[in-house]
Parts: structure tokens; sequence; C-alpha cells
């Protein structure tokens, strides 16, 4: 799907327009930087308390794209992510991906498009090599909670979350939508800390 070191197979980074968001724009001062060079990507910085909701915030990267592969023969796969970190610690990595005809999530505000997420941790290896993380498409939810990031917790409202499952089908991805996908976006959320990401590639299989 996303490849930084010029594999033709895949989107490449000079065919894709990265932009990065922090929490500043909700009030917050996390802070973070994306950077392309020696065949990899990298995506680094702090995730901070957001002082008036005395919870971490957020950092985040993505792009959109209309001409990403049709993923959808591997709907009962993952995304595998090959990466590496100097803060292989840091809990709070998370990747989403958006596409058409996206169900619409709880909540009345939503601070972004849609878009089905999930959490990854990297093993204690990450920091000395790259390593690829498999994150199961049965892991990501489009119903996640705006303050935590997951699709696990209650908003300080009452709100709950609803991670895919038998119970909540409703939120789970499905094959139409990884025929169909229009944007992908790294995390660094819900967690306080410092963090660094280097991301070779990110592939569905």
């Amino acid at each position: 799907l996303i490849n930084f070191n010029g594999s033709s197979s895949l989107l490449g980074s000079s065919s894709l327009n990265w932009r990065v968001m922090n929490d500043p724009v909700m009030g917050g001062s996390s802070h973070s930087s994306f950077s392309v060079n020696g065949g990899h990507a990298v995506f680094a910085g702090s995730c901070k308390i957001v002082w008036f909701l005395w919870a971490p915030g957020f950092c985040k990267v993505g792009t959109r794209s209309s001409t990403f592969p049709d993923a959808s023969a591997w709907i009962d796969g993952g995304l595998h992510l090959t990466v590496k970190s100097s803060t292989p610690d840091y809990k709070g990595f998370k990747v989403d991906f958006s596409a058409r005809n996206m169900p619409k999530p709880q909540g009345l505000i939503r601070h972004d498009y849609p878009a089905f997420k999930a959490g990854f941790e990297l093993p204690p290896s990450a920091s000395s090599g790259f390593v690829t993380v498999r994150v199961p498409f049965s892991a990501f939810s489009v119903d996640t909670s705006e303050y935590t990031g997951r699709c696990d917790t209650r908003d300080p409202l009452g709100l709950q979350h609803h991670c895919c499952s038998a119970a909540h089908p409703e939120v789970c991805p499905q094959a139409q939508h990884l025929a169909s996908l229009t944007a992908m976006q790294v995390w660094a959320e819900g967690v306080e800390g410092d963090f660094d990401l280097e991301i070779l590639s990110i592939q569905a299989g």
C-alpha cells in the first residue's frame, strides 16, 4: 500500500503528500515532525497532556490518495507495518485507514473524517532493526473515542465505544472498504511521552 524505498509495486513517498497534525489544533501542546530520507520515513515527537482534559493528546501524520491498490483479497488478514523505533516501549502507536462509503461513527463531534483505527505495539527488537508488525483487520474499528483513540473506552459524557466483534459487526471494516481505500494515518495518541517511528512500508496481507 505504501513504501518509502522506491518499489514500483507500492505507492511511494514521491507520489503522496504527507500532512502532520498535532493536538495544538484543539488547545494541546504535543508536537511532531515527519521526514523521508534513506528509503524510509521518520515520524517523531512528543505526546503531551492536554491541560484542560488532564489526558494525553495526539500527534499524527497522514496521506490521502485515489490510487491505493485494491486490498480486499486480504480482508481476513491485516496490515503489516515494517518499522523501527528508538522508543519501542511507547504504547500509544496507532494506525488508521479510510475508504469510500464509510459507516458513520458515534458522537456529534469528530475532528477528522471517519476512519477504521487500531493500536499496535512494538517488540524490543524494533530498537535494533526493522521488524514487521501485523495488525489484523479484525482489530480495527470505526467507533474510536475522540478522547483516547481507543474503541474500548467510555467518554466523559457517557458515550461507550465499541470494538469490532460478533456483537458489533457494524464497526468492522469490510472487503468493500479495502477495495476503495482513500487515506491512511499513523498516530501517537492517548499515551504521554516521546516517540520515534521509522517506517519502511505498510502492506496488506
